[in-house]
């Protein structure tokens, strides 16, 4: 279940619908340097084997979930790590007060794991069932193997998903390309805001992009994430690129 793309770097994934879309969702798996913690980005549903593997890697030290959206199998990880410590941005633990929040995910503060860069994607929505809907995410940059993690601010289908899942993102977004949907492109009205954030994550040194759903873009991320935001801002991009003020990264 458990697939290695790198040195201390694991991916597994599970089927998943949403509005009746088969799309899958993916959970990675980063083992800290020098250490055998493991910090879990958008955990799925936890199974014996899953155990099993993740066990061999190391301890589950982190479970993190990095938007409002990809907390639904947190508790349940929780429970088979109870020693875990669970994260989420501040925006979950009003959503679900219900779930188990030990610590809150921000990127204004150092990252607490030093092999992961994090950047807010702030201004970013998608359209839900009950209309435009903040993610709240925070995407991840693991350093050592220049991996960015997004979870659902781009989407990469390929010929492996279901023939409807690749009609509805011929036409929507996301087939054969590493984008946003039309479901983000329609949601989102802050785009300054979200052209500093995007800005921020373009700067770091990456070429490989894990998503939650589709395939893992081996190569050429940066660029197919740089193009496919350049069209989603309008121009928004290049102005907060030519902004001094917008080219630092205090988590660099």
């Amino acid at each position: 279940m458990l697939h290695c793309l790198a040195d201390d770097l694991w991916v597994a994934e599970q089927p998943q619908t949403y509005f009746g879309l088969s799309i899958g969702t993916r959970m990675t798996v980063i083992r800290q340097l020098s250490t055998n913690k493991l910090v879990i980005l958008s955990p799925i549903q936890p199974s014996a084997e899953l155990e099993k593997g993740l066990a061999m890697l190391g301890v589950v030290s982190d479970i993190v979930a990095p938007n409002v959206f990809h907390h639904l199998y947190l508790q349940a990880f929780k429970q088979r790590f109870p020693l875990a410590t669970t994260w989420g941005p501040p925006a979950l633990r009003q959503k679900c007060p219900h779930l188990e929040l030990d610590r809150l995910l921000s990127a204004d503060a150092p990252s607490p794991w030093p092999e992961l860069l994090l950047c807010s994607l702030t201004g970013l929505r998608t359209l839900g069932p009950t209309g435009p809907s903040p993610l709240h995410e925070v995407a991840f940059c693991h350093r050592p193997s220049r991996t960015l993690i997004l979870t659902d601010s781009a989407f990469h289908f390929d010929a492996s998903a279901s023939w409807l899942t690749r009609w509805i993102t011929r036409i929507g977004g996301g087939f054969h390309r590493l984008e946003p949907t039309i479901l983000e492109r329609l949601a989102t009205s802050d785009r300054t805001s979200l052209a500093r954030a995007v800005q921020v994550v373009l700067q770091w040194d990456f070429d490989r992009v894990i998503v939650a759903h589709g395939a893992v873009v081996e190569h050429g991320g940066k660029e197919g994430l740089t193009m496919a935001y350049a069209a989603f801002l309008d121009g928004a991009l290049e102005t907060c690129a030519g902004d001094e003020s917008f080219t630092h990264d205090p988590h660099a």
